[in-house]
């Protein structure tokens, strides 16, 4: 680290945290523009379920790194849009699972489309190296911080 005096436009938290916030709004204009109700937060439920439909909200909010309560509001408001439903457990009806809905199902692809246009607009002007690259350091820098 260098002597010279902290400039927060220099600080790599500022920018991760200033270019985070530019690709969660532009994934948000994307999906408002397209009329898909839905927002940066609840697609990263969606994306879970995509991946593994019927979780508990738990095993979401652990995947998401969110804590229950916030997880809890996210999808009530996602079943208040019709994209999934809180289905109790079989044999313990303390457990919710959280199932896509067959609108949340049927939307899948223009969704993806949508969050990989996002990631190309973030991306313009990379090699696939440099995105590598950049990936690779984003995950040390995880890593160093958990």
């Amino acid at each position: 680290m260098s002597n010279e005096n902290y400039k927060l436009d220099d600080s790599l938290g500022y920018r991760l945290f200033h270019a985070s916030r530019l690709m969660i709004n532009r994934l948000n204009q994307h999906f408002k523009h397209n009329h898909f109700p839905l927002t940066y937060e609840q697609w990263q439920i969606m994306s879970r379920l995509y991946e593994k439909d019927g979780q508990t909200q738990n095993q979401l909010a652990i995947q998401n790194e969110r804590d229950q309560a916030s997880v809890s509001r996210l999808i009530d408001n996602m079943i208040k849009r019709g994209l999934v439903n809180r289905v109790p457990h079989v044999t313990d009806r303390r457990i919710n699972l959280i199932y896509l809905t067959n609108y949340g199902v049927e939307i899948r692809a223009e969704l993806e489309q949508l969050a990989k246009q996002t990631i190309a607009d973030a991306a313009n002007g990379f090699t696939e190296e440099e995105l590598d690259a950049c990936l690779t350091m984003l995950d040390k820098i995880r890593d160093n911080l958990k």
